[in-house]
């Protein structure tokens, strides 16, 4: 507790009430107006200024900066399109990038990922499945491995970073079950009453471990 207080001092106070603001602002909406262009934009906006401050905050963590900006795009796709295939593609690189940074992995490895990830898309296609599926396998499997990467480094070496990392994946795995819910009843294979709840609680789990993500740089411990 007393390095979390630490670290808090070190953050403008303006960070903390816009992020809280945020947070509150769209959930409350979330409730009366889920499908509002304001809900939208309150939530593109938070995810926005989660990498303003992560590049601010870390500017020397480019694997990090390139992770949320990664992040930053997927959530511009899937705003347009809640089911754009390229979006859920997109965000398998920001998994990808963070996946560099806590296992210290070269990120010139890229095009090696990028030919992964487009094998699952055309391998989906030869066999006449459902790309979102093959994409959607490849975006977990990299989810996962991060989770299990950011645990290991909190065990290892504790501190207000590494938790952060943690539990900010820990979120991102909850959030992804719930949009993995919601897309399955979106397309009827699972009940529709679940959709609603689905979003809802994806966004509330998604927007914390953004915050708590911008903060689990690497080169910075306290």
């Amino acid at each position: 507790m007393e390095r979390l207080a630490r670290y808090l001092k070190t953050i403008d106070r303006r960070w903390l009430l816009i992020w809280s603001l945020i947070y509150a602002g769209f959930l409350l909406l979330s409730i009366f107006a889920p499908d509002a262009l304001g809900v939208l934009l309150l939530r593109y906006f938070g995810i926005v200024l989660a990498f303003v401050y992560a590049c601010q905050k870390f500017p020397k963590d480019h694997l990090l900066k390139l992770a949320l900006g990664f992040t930053l795009a997927a959530d511009t796709l899937l705003a347009i399109d809640n089911v754009s295939v390229i979006g859920v593609a997109v965000f398998c690189f920001a998994q990808f990038f963070h996946f560099c940074r806590l296992h210290r992995t070269n990120p010139y490895l890229v095009p090696g990922f990028f030919a992964v990830v487009a094998a699952a898309f055309t391998s989906s296609l030869i066999f006449g499945l459902d790309p979102m599926f093959a994409v959607a396998g490849v975006y977990g499997l990299t989810l996962l491995s991060n989770v299990f990467l950011a645990i290991h480094w909190h065990h290892k070496s504790p501190s207000v970073h590494s938790a952060c990392a943690m539990y900010g994946f820990i979120l991102f795995l909850l959030c992804d079950a719930c949009v993995g819910a919601s897309y399955l009843s979106n397309t009827a294979i699972l009940p529709s009453a679940l959709y609603p709840f689905a979003n809802y609680f994806a966004w509330a789990f998604y927007y914390p471990s953004q915050i708590l993500l911008s903060n689990s740089s690497k080169l910075k411990k306290l």
